[in-house]
């Protein structure tokens, strides 16, 4: 088997220099809640990466008076030249400073370990709270039928349930789901 050119191999991106301090992940401009594209905004994922240059600047132990994001009209904007030259060499550095447009998410795994999981999870325990007698099952179905039938309505009760019970169990086992049930 022939060797490969070096042109020809992928390169591997060196890690950045402060290591994984700013998530190893680049801003997402849209979030997709039950395959519904939701737009955060501009304004969000610029300020997510401004703060993310101030924690680089803590990093590197670097003290100055800091401004405020700039918003126009409100704030001096003069540095902005040196805030925008320092962002372009970090963000050729680091993914993490990058901001990019969100892609939809997989179809099963992904999708009940996230907000979509734990959505359902909510609905099915405050269904439960208010009837207790009724079965997890006709509380999949009130939730398939009633509340969200553009999203759940298309999928198999059965296949729901089983669903269910792997976001309950993804959600139950997370630290911040332990700390809440502790101060419950």
């Amino acid at each position: 088997m022939p060797k490969k050119k070096a042109a020809q191999q992928r390169k591997r991106r060196r890690s950045p220099p402060w290591g994984k301090l700013l998530g190893g992940k680049p801003i997402e401009r849209h979030a997709f809640i039950r395959d519904e594209k939701v737009d955060l905004g501009d304004d969000l994922a610029q300020r997510t990466r401004y703060f993310r240059m101030i924690r680089l600047l803590h990093h590197y132990g670097i003290v100055a008076p800091i401004p405020i994001h700039p918003v126009p009209g409100l704030v001096d904007i003069s540095w902005s030249c040196w805030y925008q030259l320092a962002l372009a060499l970090a963000s050729e550095q680091d993914e993490s400073l990058k901001i990019i447009d969100g892609l939809p998410r997989g179809k099963t795994a992904a999708r009940w370990r996230g907000l979509e999981g734990a959505e359902l999870v909510r609905s099915v325990d405050l269904i439960r709270r208010t009837r207790p007698k009724r079965s997890i099952r006709w509380c999949l179905r009130i939730v398939q039928e009633k509340l969200y039938p553009d999203s759940y309505g298309r999928m198999p009760l059965d296949q729901l349930v089983v669903r269910y019970h792997e976001a309950k169990r993804h959600h139950r086992s997370t630290k911040r789901e332990r700390n809440n049930e502790r101060a419950s």
